[in-house]
């Protein structure tokens, strides 16, 4: 788990209690900052009080739609945007990334992969991990380094393994995430925005070329898993 000193407020508009409070517990627990609100009204007066970097939101809510919400707040100032919906049709998901939803995920949730979701959309938010900042935003496993803000990978001799910008947005998500699988699908989105070229590669291939530069890197090496029928995982070098 990051070590956030300045840890991101990540604000979750659920009218279901027990969904917002697993939702919350579980980013609490995490490091992060947690501030729930049952409807629009509840969230629009958080968001004026208080700095957001995120707002998780629900579609359909007591007195409006999520929808108008992340416009109104957007009016007022940037923040990132996750939709949490049961509502899973491709209209609704061409809406919510038009009206400035950065992800969207379908209920029920999998609240360690809703955390991956939520840790890539801060890293890449603001150009590459300007929303992580102190300890967080550097990651050291077995001599190896991620730093986040740079957007560097080093290993255990201190070289640089040269990543593309894809490559290093699909590896930091998956170091970020652990253990937990993340799905082809999603790691598409990941990269998707990172090189014109992506929706024509496969994230198989591109995995590839991260196994083949870790290979090439300074024992021990960090290794990427296939998890059959859920995608990938990251799985740090042995102690």
């Amino acid at each position: 788990m990051p070590d956030y000193s300045n840890p991101p407020h990540i604000l979750i508009v659920e009218d279901d209690p027990i969904v917002r409070e697993i939702v919350a517990s579980y980013l609490r627990s995490e490091g992060l900052v947690a501030t729930e609100a049952a409807d629009i009204a509840s969230a629009m007066a958080i968001f004026s009080a208080r700095s957001v970097d995120l707002v998780i939101v629900d579609i359909n809510l007591p007195d409006g739609l999520g929808f108008d919400l992340i416009s109104a707040l957007r009016r007022q100032r940037d923040c990132a945007a996750i939709y949490m919906t049961s509502r899973g049709g491709s209209d609704d998901r061409v809406r919510g990334l038009e009206t400035g939803g950065d992800d969207y995920v379908v209920k029920p949730i999998d609240v360690r992969e809703l955390l991956a979701r939520v840790r890539a959309v801060l890293r890449r938010y603001r150009g590459g991990g300007d929303a992580i900042r102190g300890p967080g935003a550097v990651m050291a496993f077995r001599g190896w380094t991620l730093d986040l803000l740079r957007r560097e990978l080093a290993d255990p001799a201190g070289q640089l393994v040269r990543l593309t910008r894809a490559e290093f947005d699909l590896f930091a998500a998956l170091a970020q995430a652990g253990a937990t699988p993340l799905s082809r699908e999603y790691l598409l989105e990941v990269v998707s925005s990172a090189e014109s070229t992506t929706k024509e590669r496969t994230i198989d291939v591109m995995i590839s070329r991260i196994r083949r530069k870790l290979g090439a890197a300074a024992p021990p090496t960090p290794r990427i898993l296939t998890r059959q029928g859920q995608g990938y995982c990251f799985q740090a070098p042995p102690p």
